[in-house]
């Protein structure tokens, strides 16, 4: 849901430094000035040189530049109108003024600009008042995927003020598509038939070989179907088709001049679960923002090898004879593989706070679009199992005679389908965000939303729009 605008007054005065000190926020009270403006204090100018001595006439040309000057004496910097891009580390109880034309007046008809990477402008373990005054702070859109734009970040910090600044966050990029599953491995093998039935006595009958059970089908995964039973002889039972991998049973051998018992099937592996979709807000640390990415998800189960079909039983009328083999069971199919999750969308942020106090005063933050989250990848389908082997056939009245027939191996299960991946979530568009043990506050401060990144689509679980709000994490009073 988009949000409206979001404007605080503070009620009472404005408290001391909202404005531009006498003493240029941090050197002595009585210290001389230079036409208005402390003559101990440093200068930047687009036009100027870091090697320069950063007074009004030979100013520097960076803001780091002059603040790392600073640092040592906590003198303020004044800084002309322009555009200046790149980082910039703000150091304690270094204040930081804008908005100064050629003539080094403060001049509201001209502005001076700092943009650049993410984020523009960082406050790092301040403890002591430090500001920043009439400038515009932009952060350039972000280009790298699930990247977030973010224009001011404070990390352990306090005492920390933005007095008369605009800050504008630029475009959250959008979440890396997530891959497709992988092919599964080849389908299960069929069983071979049964071997026939054949006399096998003294005398006058003739003699063979037993028949043996057939070998099951194989399988890319190792579920290998059982191997059918041997055929029995005589009065003596058919032997008992194997286990196909996996647990499944074989056929029982028949009894004498009996059939045997056709092998189980084996089980269809189980599919694999979706993954989980990312949400409409990820999370927060020091360095910034770690986007709601999807999950992936899980490889399919493969398929269980059919069990091996059972043995005839042997014939004894008049000469003895070897019943008919069992069939191998079919080989159990592969299991597909899931997909990956798509990336969380980067978001477009105005002030992280992370463990840090901040006033904004007189500003106006806006934020734009988060990115859009990625596609979750598609889990792939699993294999067929294979065909269970045909018991043996009848050998012939004068062979086989009355001995049994061997069984059919049971058919191998289906490999399980992959899960889909989750789709990614879309990017969050905030003005303000607190995390861990951080507060803001907005005297007379307006707040603009932008909106949230579309959620990653998925065949499995989309990802959730992201969160255009005022402000994450943070209670107004």
């Amino acid at each position: 849901m988009r949000v409206v605008p979001l404007i605080l007054l503070a009620v009472g005065c404005a408290k001391a430094g909202d404005g531009l000190p006498p003493d240029g926020g941090g050197s002595d009270p009585d210290a001389r000035t230079c036409d208005g403006l402390p003559c101990d204090a440093f200068y930047v100018s687009t036009a100027g040189n870091d090697a320069a001595a950063g007074t009004k006439e030979a100013p520097f040309k960076t803001v780091d530049a002059a603040i790392k000057k600073a640092a040592p004496t906590k003198t303020a910097v004044f800084v002309r109108a322009g555009t200046y891009t790149g980082q910039i580390t703000m150091a304690p109880g270094v204040d930081v003024y804008g908005g100064f034309d050629e003539t080094w007046q403060q001049n509201p008809a001209v502005m001076t600009d700092f943009t650049g990477p993410s984020p523009v402008v960082l406050f790092d373990k301040i403890s002591i008042r430090t500001a920043l005054h009439g400038v515009t702070v932009k952060s350039a859109d972000a280009m790298n995927m699930g990247e977030s734009s973010f224009a001011i970040l404070a990390r352990g910090s306090k005492n920390i003020e933005l007095i008369d600044v605009t800050i504008t966050a630029g475009l959250g990029a959008s979440g890396a598509d997530g891959t497709n599953g992988a092919a599964a491995m080849g389908a299960g093998g069929n069983g071979l038939i049964g071997i026939a039935g054949c006399e096998d006595s003294g005398g006058l009958c003739s003699g063979c070989s037993q028949p043996l059970g057939s070998v099951g089908g194989g399988s890319a995964c190792g579920r290998n179907g059982g191997k059918g039973g041997n055929a029995g002889h005589g009065s003596g039972a058919g032997g008992a088709g194997a286990q196909g991998v996996g647990g499944t049973p074989g056929g029982a051998g028949g009894a004498a001049s009996a059939n045997g018992v056709v092998g189980t099937a084996g089980a269809a592996g189980a599919a694999g679960a979706a993954g989980m979709a990312g949400g409409a807000v990820g999370m927060f640390t020091a360095d910034g923002y770690t986007p709601a990415n999807g999950t992936d998800g899980m490889n399919g189960v493969h398929g269980n090898g059919g069990g091996g079909g059972g043995g005839g039983g042997g014939g004894d009328v008049d000469c003895d004879s070897y019943g008919s083999s069992g069939g191998g069971g079919g080989g159990g199919g592969c299991a597909g593989s899931g997909g990956t999750g798509g990336g969380g969308g980067g978001g477009s942020f105005g002030v992280i706070a992370v463990d840090s106090a901040i006033v904004v005063r007189s500003s106006k933050v806006t934020t734009s679009k988060g990115g859009d989250g990625g596609r979750g990848g598609t889990g792939t389908n699993g294999t067929a199992g294979g065909a269970g082997g045909p018991g043996g056939p009848y050998g012939g009245s004068s062979e086989q005679d009355d001995g049994g027939y061997g069984a059919a191996g049971g058919r191998g299960g289906d490999g399980g389908a992959g899960g889909h991946g989750g789709g990614g979530g879309g990017g969050p568009s905030a003005a303000v965000v607190c995390s861990g043990t951080s507060t803001i506050s907005i005297p007379q401060s307006m707040l603009v939303p932008g909106i949230g990144g579309t959620g990653g689509v998925s065949s499995g679980m989309a990802g959730a729009r992201g969160t255009a709000t005022n402000a994450i994490g943070c209670t107004f009073f």
